[in-house]
C-alpha cells in the first residue's frame, strides 16, 4: 500500500502526459488493441515517399523506434536520425505510453517498460521485420523504456540511442534538494519500478550505442549521465552538445559530429 502511493507521487512528480490532439501529417496514425490495451503509434518514412505507390515499392531497410520524454508526444517524431543515412530507406515508429494521445490507460512509470514489451511483441505481428535492421532511440525519460527493451531478450535490435539518459532516483533527489522538506522524498526516488531504472537496465542493454549529451544540462547533470555511459556494456561513442541544455535543440555547430557517430552506429549493426 505505501509503495503504490510512493508510485503514484512519483508519477506525479515526473510525468506530464497530454491527450490533445497534434498534427502528425505526413506520419500515418495507427491503433492497435490486443488484451484489453490501446497503444496509439505513427509511422514515418525516411526519405518520404514521392507517393503511396513509390511507398509501396520501397523495402524498408531500417525501422527506428522512438520514445519520447516526459511531456513529448510521439506525433512530434521527426525523420531524425535518418536524415543523417540518406542513402538508408527507413520506417521511423514513434510509440505513446499509457496516458498519452491515445495510447489507453493511466499515465504511470510502473506502465511503461511491460506495455513497452506488449507493443513490440504487437508490432512483430503487425509488420514483417524481415532482415530490417531495428535502432531503439530514446530522450531523457524515453532513454529508460528504450534502453529497458534494448537489454531485453525477446527484443531483436541492433543499435541503441540514448538523449540525455537520466538515473532517475539520482535525479528526482537531486531536484528535491531545491525545495523545503526535499530530503524526505528518497523513498518517493527509490520506489522507481526496477525496469525503469537505467543503473539497472544500462548493464544489459549489449548494444553498439550511441549518447548525445548535453554540455549545460541543468536536469540532468552531465555527471548522472556519465554514470549510465560507463554501465553500457557494448561500443559505444559519446558525443557532447557543446552550449547546449537539457531541451536546447542541436546546431549545425553540433552535426558533424552527431553524422559521425550514426553512420558509426550504422556500420555496427551490419556487424
Amino acid at each position: 500500500m505505501i509503495r503504490s502511493l510512493q508510485r503514484i507521487l512519483l508519477d506525479q512528480f515526473i510525468l506530464r502526459p497530454s491527450r490533445h490532439e497534434i498534427a502528425y501529417a505526413p506520419k500515418q496514425r495507427h491503433l492497435v488493441t490486443a488484451d484489453g490495451m490501446t497503444d496509439e503509434f505513427f509511422i514515418g518514412h525516411s526519405p518520404p515517399p514521392l507517393n503511396q505507390a513509390d511507398d509501396e515499392l520501397r523495402a524498408a531497410e531500417m525501422l527506428v523506434l522512438k520514445f519520447p520524454g516526459t511531456a513529448g508526444r510521439a506525433e512530434r517524431a521527426s525523420e531524425w536520425p535518418c536524415s543523417f543515412l540518406p542513402d538508408v530507406t527507413a520506417q521511423i515508429c514513434s510509440w505513446n505510453a499509457p496516458g498519452y494521445g491515445r495510447s489507453s490507460g493511466r499515465a504511470s512509470l510502473s506502465k511503461m517498460a511491460p506495455r513497452a514489451l506488449h507493443f513490440w511483441q504487437t508490432l512483430k505481428t503487425q509488420f514483417d521485420l524481415g532482415s530490417m535492421k531495428v535502432w531503439i532511440v530514446g530522450n531523457s525519460l524515453g532513454c529508460a523504456t528504450a534502453t529497458y527493451l534494448a537489454g531485453h531478450p525477446d527484443v531483436r535490435a541492433e543499435g541503441l540511442i540514448l538523449r540525455n539518459p537520466p538515473p532517475l532516483v539520482d535525479v528526482f533527489k537531486h531536484i528535491a534538494q531545491r525545495y523545503p522538506m526535499g530530503r524526505w522524498t528518497g523513498s518517493i526516488a527509490e520506489s522507481l519500478p526496477p525496469e525503469m531504472n537505467l543503473q539497472l537496465t544500462a548493464p544489459r542493454a549489449d548494444l553498439p550505442t550511441v549518447m548525445l549529451q548535453s554540455e549545460l544540462d541543468s536536469l540532468v547533470l552531465p555527471t548522472l549521465q556519465m554514470e549510465i555511459y560507463d554501465l553500457l556494456p557494448n561500443a559505444k561513442r559519446l558525443v557532447v552538445m557543446q552550449g547546449l541544455d537539457h531541451d536546447s535543440v542541436a546546431t549545425e555547430d553540433h552535426e558533424d559530429d552527431i553524422a559521425d557517430a550514426i553512420r558509426w552506429l550504422w556500420n555496427q549493426s551490419q556487424c
